[in-house]
């Protein structure tokens, strides 16, 4: 761990209301940019929300938010990755009055703004979007499974492809645990196994069984298959990512009603993961990020005891397995983003409450291991 103390500097984030949600942040050559999102606005004595054309880019060398032309048409809790051509492709979402978007966009940073896209070839709220080693985009999953089906029909978009095509369909039905790239494959580390939809019956909270099989993508033939090799436990929405040297880790999740404190290890190699160290302390919500000298980062989030939102950041050692303290964040954060700047430090923003008077608010700050 080096001796450059995290930035203090915490900026509000250029939007329009109270607060924001549903945006995204992804690296672009200079800083990051900041797409979207679902704007909380006053009204009356309450608030009422509405999906957000905001734009706005982090520039690494100033420190500060700029503020770049707004997105042709309000969009939430749409996917955003970086292109190797140094565009960054914008992936349904949702606005008020559509609950999945079939549109995309492609953000040109020459101009700074929005360009259209292929359409998808379904309809997709909140859909998971990772980039392939060559380039082609891989999406999958979907909020609202009207036939049951939709959500697990994979589809990919080549570079420099007019149109997306179909990339297979994944066992599961309902939600995938962490989705994340390792050499020419797609990982899925768990998720809901297949059977009856989320349902509160009398006063009981039903859902489809924890599922701990792992499924592969294999680019060649466009389709799925499950691993001999499952996690080495039951984890509900886990994070993962994709390590330094290829491989992926993966941390936390509930049980039972209890976050998980537990981490284990992907070989792509083997197929098979491993327990590693656990976390000193059980958190959701916090972010898991991977450091380019192989180490792994998780941030904030919510401890359980006492019950609330923390600032603690822990740094995982792939030689030892174990986790130590890192530099804390400015301030206590849970549901954030983090990306990288390209310099070693990292952007992170999301909401979290005013000190003074309790307020939320959406700010960013750059943290530096």
């Amino acid at each position: 761990m080096t001796s450059s103390p995290s930035s203090t500097a915490r900026r509000r984030v250029p939007y329009s209301g109270l607060w924001l949600e549903g945006f995204r942040v992804t690296p672009v050559a200079g800083g990051a940019l900041l797409t979207g999102g679902m704007g909380s606005h006053p009204d009356g004595r309450g608030t009422r929300s509405r999906a957000s054309t905001s734009a706005a880019l982090w520039d690494t060398a100033r420190e500060e938010w700029l503020e770049v032309p707004a997105l042709p048409e309000p969009r939430q809790d749409h996917a955003a990755v970086p292109l190797p051509d140094g565009r960054v492709l914008l992936i349904g979402g949702r606005d008020d009055q559509t609950t999945e978007l079939a549109s995309t966009r492609f953000w040109e940073p020459a101009a700074r703004r929005c360009s259209p896209g292929p359409a998808l070839l379904a309809a997709r709220s909140r859909p998971t979007a990772v980039v392939l080693r060559d380039g082609a985009v891989l999406v999958l999953g979907s909020d609202h499974d009207d036939d049951l089906e939709r959500g697990t029909r994979a589809e990919l978009l080549r570079p420099g492809a007019a149109a997306w095509e179909p990339a297979g369909q994944t066992v599961r039905l309902f939600h995938v645990g962490p989705v994340c790239v390792s050499g020419e494959h797609v990982v899925i580390a768990g998720g809901r196994d297949n059977g009856m939809g989320f349902a509160v019956i009398d006063g009981q909270h039903l859902a489809p069984p924890l599922d701990r099989n792992t499924e592969l993508w294999e680019p060649q033939g466009r389709t799925w298959s499950t691993s001999a090799h499952p996690l080495t436990e039951s984890r509900d929405e886990p994070t993962g990512v994709t390590l330094s040297d290829g491989r992926i880790l993966v941390v936390g999740g509930w049980r039972g009603g209890e976050s998980l404190a537990s981490a284990e290890v992907f070989d792509p190699g083997t197929r098979q993961w491993s327990a590693t160290g656990s976390l000193e302390v059980a958190r959701s919500g916090f972010a898991l990020i991977a450091l380019p000298d192989g180490r792994a980062a998780v941030l904030g989030g919510i401890r359980a005891n006492p019950y609330e939102e923390t600032s603690a950041v822990e740094l995982w050692n792939p030689a030892t397995g174990g986790w130590t303290p890192g530099i804390p964040l400015s301030r206590a954060r849970a549901g954030h983003t983090v990306v990288p700047l390209g310099n070693g430090a990292f952007l992170v923003v999301g909401t979290s409450r005013v000190t003074h008077d309790g307020s939320l608010e959406t700010t960013s700050e750059v943290w530096r291991p």
